[in-house]
């Protein structure tokens, strides 16, 4: 375990001593190392609409492996690509004490087919205590969006999307709203597969 030198002692070892116990908290050349944290946007964690007029939710699926039993089982959300209807879910979440800054929206997904493209799109919503805003009123950011191809050599191979958010002001401490989804009528969304999240992660640096 690195500690400080001795005052008095530690002859000649001394300067060794304190770059060791320095390092535990900088880098090599003097600078703090960035500190990251992260939330999981799992498929079972959402909130799905209510399926109401322009309130599609996406499709809460259970996948079964190929491989021999045990079988895997897993959930993911199923964004129709053929449809002419955006499909939504939203995550809620508080907001670590240590959140200092980070936009940045990992997406893994698979998709049915082999062509074209998807666009994934991403809005936050960050409400104060306080705020003049109930969390009923208040509108999330404008969407940041992503398109990426689809895996072309077989379908179901994962792949990730990053979307860097529009953040709302958010602050430590908020009550935060992410929704995902998936217009298939965008013309920038060319896969008519459905496109199947299997999990999400919101990257964020720390105080």
């Amino acid at each position: 375990m690195a500690t400080l030198p001795t005052p008095g002692g530690d002859t000649g070892t001394w300067g060794d001593e304190l770059n060791e116990y320095l390092l535990v908290e900088h880098n090599a050349d003097g600078t703090h190392p960035s500190k990251t944290g992260s939330i999981l946007l799992m498929p079972g964690a959402a909130t799905l609409p209510d399926g109401s007029s322009g309130n599609l939710p996406a499709a809460l699926v259970r996948h079964q492996g190929t491989e021999s039993n045990p079988k895997k089982h897993f959930l993911f959300l199923g964004y129709d690509g053929a449809g002419s209807t955006p499909e939504y879910a939203w995550w809620n979440f508080i907001m670590p004490d240590d959140y200092a800054s980070g936009d940045q929206l990992d997406i893994l997904w698979m998709s049915s087919g082999t062509s074209n493209a998807v666009k994934w799109q991403a809005r936050v919503g960050a409400i104060t205590a306080d705020d003049t805003d109930t969390p009923l009123e208040h509108a999330s950011s404008s969407a940041a969006t992503v398109t990426t191809n689809v895996n072309t050599t077989e379908a179901r191979r994962l792949t990730k999307s990053t979307i860097t958010l529009n953040m709302d002001s958010a602050a430590a401490g908020d009550l935060i709203f992410i929704l995902i989804f998936r217009d298939p009528s965008d013309g920038s969304d060319t896969s008519t597969a459905d496109a199947e999240m299997v999990g999400a992660t919101f990257r964020y640096t720390r105080d």
